[in-house]
């Protein structure tokens, strides 16, 4: 009982960290770090069309009192040598973010919006607590057992539809893939 007392402020200042977009980039209103896109040239052709599976797809239930949340999954390219994760939508949010953790000059875990993400052959994109994640804000509440829509916006592969499944912890195995 004494460490779900934790979690729960815990998460919630966490989300409440992610609520504001980094103040040092430039942001365009999706939120997204026009630095990083900027550098990030457009992906080779390989003459294969990328097909993208997605496993272990989650959401967190809202934190009492916040409109704001994070979302997580796995990705792996079954046909394809490279695509780029470039945005993400979840039906009825007003936006999503790719987001990151980061540590300050003081020593504090801050989350940031970050820009597209590579995948490769043989390799994982995972978006996972403490590490990658989706900021979705604007959703309206959701609660355990829940689900909600979502698109994953890839540079060849396009739009991947995904399933996130309102949930406390992540579902058994979702990394392993």
């Amino acid at each position: 009982m004494t460490r779900h007392m934790l979690f729960i402020p815990a998460a919630m200042l966490a989300l409440s960290a992610c609520s504001e977009p980094a103040a040092e980039a430039p942001m365009d209103q999706a939120g997204m770090d026009h630095d990083a896109m900027d550098t990030a040239a457009p992906l080779p052709e390989d003459g294969f069309a990328p097909v993208i599976a997605v496993h272990g797809s989650w959401i967190r239930p809202h934190p009492q009192g916040r409109d704001v949340t994070a979302a997580y999954f796995t990705a792996q390219l079954t046909e394809g040598e490279i695509d780029r994760l470039v945005a993400a939508r979840i039906e009825g949010a007003e936006r999503v973010e790719l987001h990151t953790h980061t540590m300050d000059e003081q020593g504090m875990m801050r989350m940031r919006p970050v820009g597209p993400q590579d995948l490769t052959a043989g390799g994982t994109l995972a978006f996972a607590p403490g590490g990658l994640h989706l900021m979705v804000f604007g959703l309206a509440p959701v609660a355990e057992g829940d689900s909600v829509e979502g698109v994953l916006v890839f540079e060849r592969a396009g739009d991947v539809p995904v399933r996130f499944e309102a949930r406390n912890a992540a579902p058994a195995g979702a990394m392993e893939h």
